[in-house]
């Protein structure tokens, strides 16, 4: 068992070690591993070993994006990377298209990508449109608990929402 002298001896010396300690950067870095054992004062340091092969083949790289494979001992895999600006105003929507422009020569088969951009997007009615069809379309949910006097005025107002959005050409 160590004493409170002996501790405050070993922590003097590493403050000591460390007062030495150079205040520039380092001129090397070597990455690797630093194994310690139990109830050991035994230290081994591993440095990592390069490569023979490449972790990854690039086989598509453009403007922000990367598509490549990742070749491993146990699973090889495929990865993309893709960077948009931050001032974007949908972001997600960017990706998805930098993704597809750099995907679409690898694809079977075009991917059915659900992408509503809702115009009206509450509890009781949802309106999107699909430009590639040049549809407008609207979902409407309506309780039918409601009276039936009720739930035809809450259709009515509904429709009413969709002809206003049709007047004002959102789409």
């Amino acid at each position: 068992m160590k004493t409170k002298a002996t501790k405050t001896s070993e922590l003097i010396e590493v403050e000591d070690h460390f007062a030495n300690r150079p205040q520039t950067k380092p001129s090397e870095r070597i990455s690797g591993r630093l194994l310690k054992w139990k109830d050991s004062d035994y230290v081994a340091f591993e440095p990592q070993k390069p490569r023979d092969t490449p972790a990854r083949t690039i086989l598509k790289e453009g403007k922000g994006c990367q598509y490549y494979h990742n070749e491993g001992e146990k699973d090889n895999s495929y990865s993309l990377h893709v960077n948009v600006d931050g001032s974007e105003k949908d972001p997600a929507g960017a990706l998805l298209e930098k993704a597809s422009a750099v995907l679409r020569q690898y694809l079977k088969d075009e991917p059915k990508i659900d992408t509503r951009n809702f115009i009206e997007d509450s509890p009781e009615l949802q309106i999107w449109h699909r430009k590639g069809k040049h549809q407008l379309c609207a979902f409407i949910t309506i309780d039918s608990h409601l009276p039936r006097e009720q739930m035809s005025g809450r259709l009515f107002r509904l429709c009413s929402e969709i002809n206003k959005i049709i007047d004002s050409k959102k789409f």
